[in-house]
């Protein structure tokens, strides 16, 4: 297949850029490299065609989805705090970005679009599991955004037939997740400082949970999404289902560290759920998935990928 990747140049893009070629498909990124730019020879390693553009400019990307068959919709400026610190930036990423992306892909006749989306359209909840079809209401603007993201793929589906797969990403982590950078995901930013010999920063008490989920389970639900017929039209919670509390986290990473580590705890943040507890008996149904990678093992393979790019 003809596959278009945006945000092909971040964390989760290049790992599913990564497996797409080896699976003998041609790549095309599309990525404003507003994050890092810290991937740019690996995708050109692997023979994917990088595309320095943002999804924001429509014209600007709009013939690049020229015979396409698949596209991958990553690109998103991500992390509830971003959104909150600057709502504009974030709106024209993720809202107006998506659009651009979905009319380029009408117009030139993409046969499938593949749209992840996060678990932040979820307001949290306490008990019961959170489901596809529940009432949402999004606790920050990144999760707007997600949210109106998935009613314009809704609409694009509807309206204009276009073949549609919206997955709700639950807290992924993995090699090649950055924990240096500003708002950097949990693990990563564990792993980096512990490495570092910082002290763990961990916000509020330490018991909100969550639903990580290893990279290389979350890249083959994905690519298995998109030529799967009876995924279309749905939206599909991609998680493991085990819950983990941040104390837990760093126990673990102290662990596979192998020395005792410092924690801080800090303010909790706004807008930051206790739990995300995960549903995800509709991507066993859908798409059969089962989560091979368990968390130990999971921090391990990152650990030990962290350790192989240290200078």
């Amino acid at each position: 297949m003809n596959c278009l990747v945006t945000g092909g140049a971040g964390f989760i893009g290049t790992n599913l850029v990564e497996e797409l070629v080896r699976k003998g498909n041609r790549v095309r990124v599309i990525d404003n490299l507003s994050v890092s730019d810290c991937n740019v020879g690996f995708l050109k390693g692997i023979g994917a065609d990088l595309m320095v553009e943002d999804i924001a400019n429509y014209e600007g990307i709009r013939g690049l989805f020229e015979a396409i068959d698949v596209v991958f919709h990553l690109a998103a400026m991500n992390r509830a705090q971003r959104s909150i610190e600057d709502p504009l930036a974030a709106n024209s990423a993720n809202i107006t970005g998506t659009l651009n992306v979905l009319e380029a892909s009408r117009r030139m006749g993409v046969k499938r679009f593949i749209n992840i989306s996060s678990s932040s359209v979820y307001a949290g909840v306490r008990d019961g599991l959170l489901s596809e079809d529940m009432p949402l209401a999004p606790p920050h603007p990144y999760g707007v955004g997600k949210l109106a993201g998935e009613h314009y793929v809704r609409i694009y589906h509807q309206l204009y037939n276009l073949s549609t797969v919206t997955l709700r990403y639950f807290s992924v982590y993995g090699p090649r997740q950055l924990g240096d950078i500003e708002k950097a995901g949990v693990i990563a930013r564990f792993i980096h400082l512990a490495s570092s010999g910082k002290p763990l920063e961990i916000y509020g008490d330490g018991e909100q949970q969550r639903n990580f989920t290893y990279i290389s389970d979350v890249v083959q639900l994905t690519i298995k999404s998109s030529d799967q017929a009876k995924a279309v039209g749905e939206i599909i919670n991609v998680a493991n289902p085990k819950e983990v509390s941040v104390n837990y986290l760093s126990a673990v990473v102290e662990k596979v560290i192998g020395k005792p580590l410092e924690k801080r705890y800090l303010q909790k943040l706004s807008g930051d759920p206790e739990r995300n507890p995960a549903d995800v008996s509709k991507a066993d149904k859908l798409l059969g998935f089962i989560p091979k990678i368990d968390f130990q093992e999971g921090i391990e393979k990152t650990v030990e990928w962290y350790k192989s790019c240290k200078p």
